[in-house]
């Protein structure tokens, strides 16, 4: 195979159709209101360090429900997408916590982050140049 030539795709050990897709509706929206609008207040710097400092205080800041904070506390990214959570806003969450999409991935697909990441077929090695 020639050295730029993109090798072929692995199977990557998992079933793709399983749990499935979450489509974020207008329902969706609805239901996960609070939990989004919480999500993206951390894109503000003074916000992440409030949450890092006292997560239950911030939370409780979002009158986020019972079973919304316990998402949050247990990292729970595929039942926060279930919940209603905006994919681009949990990443917020993630990236926050160090995390990111690989990490919501994998546990959406039921493995690790590095297993997930070695099974992609392409990577970034470089960004282009300012025009």
């Amino acid at each position: 195979m020639p050295a730029d030539a993109t090798p072929p795709l692995q199977s990557p050990g998992f079933d793709l159709d399983e749990p499935g897709t979450y489509l974020y509706s207008g329902r969706a929206s609805t239901r996960g209101f609070r939990l989004n609008r919480f999500a993206l207040s951390l894109t503000k710097p003074a916000n992440r360090e409030a949450f890092l400092a006292d997560e239950a205080a911030y939370m409780a800041g979002y009158d986020l429900s019972e079973d919304e904070t316990a998402l949050v506390r247990a990292r729970d990214w595929t039942g926060l997408l279930k919940a209603g959570g905006h994919l681009q806003a949990i990443l917020k969450l993630a990236a926050t916590l160090g995390l990111n999409l690989y990490h919501i991935g994998a546990h959406n697909t039921g493995t690790d982050a590095d297993s997930l990441y070695a099974m992609c077929p392409r990577g970034v090695s470089a960004t282009p140049e300012p025009e």
